[in-house]
C-alpha cells in the first residue's frame, strides 16, 4: 500500500524540477500580465461577440430597438458599450448605459469595462446604483 505524499508550498512539487531558485533565473518566461493591453485585446478578440462587431454597429445605426441575445459569456454586456464608444457613440455627452439587475452585477460589469477601456471606474466608466423599494 502507498502512502500519500504531500506537498510544502516553497519546495518543489512532486515530478516538478522547477523551485524558486530557478524562478528568480532568466530560464523562466512568465505569461503576459492580466492588466496587459495586450493580453486584454487578445481576450476581447476571442470572445464570439467579436465576429459580429460590425454587424451590431450597422444594426443600431440602423434600427432604433436592438435585442441582443446570447449565450453567458459571450461578451454582450462588457463589449458592445466598448464598440458603440470606440465608434463614436459617447461624443457630444452622449451616454452609453448598461442596465443590471443586481448590484454585485452592475459593480462587476462595470469594473471590467473599465479595466479593457484602460480607465479607472469613475473616469470614462462610471456606476450608478438605485435602490428600488417595491411593495
Amino acid at each position: 500500500m502507498s502512502s500519500l505524499q504531500f506537498w510544502k508550498p516553497g519546495t518543489a512539487g512532486p515530478g516538478s524540477t522547477l523551485d524558486r531558485a530557478t524562478e528568480t533565473e532568466d530560464n523562466v518566461v512568465p505569461s503576459a500580465p492580466l492588466s496587459s493591453a495586450y493580453s486584454i485585446q487578445s481576450a476581447r478578440e476571442r470572445l464570439p461577440i467579436f465576429k459580429h462587431r460590425e454587424k451590431l454597429l450597422y444594426c443600431v445605426e440602423k434600427y432604433g430597438v436592438v435585442i441582443l441575445v446570447g449565450q453567458t459569456g459571450c461578451g454582450k454586456t462588457t463589449q458592445l458599450p466598448q464598440y458603440l464608444y470606440e465608434a463614436g457613440w459617447a461624443a457630444e455627452g452622449n451616454v452609453i448605459a448598461c442596465t443590471q439587475p443586481r448590484r454585485v452585477a452592475a459593480t462587476s460589469v462595470a469594473g471590467r469595462v473599465a479595466t479593457e477601456v484602460g480607465t479607472m471606474l469613475g473616469d470614462e466608466v462610471r456606476i450608478t446604483l438605485t435602490l428600488s423599494l417595491s411593495n
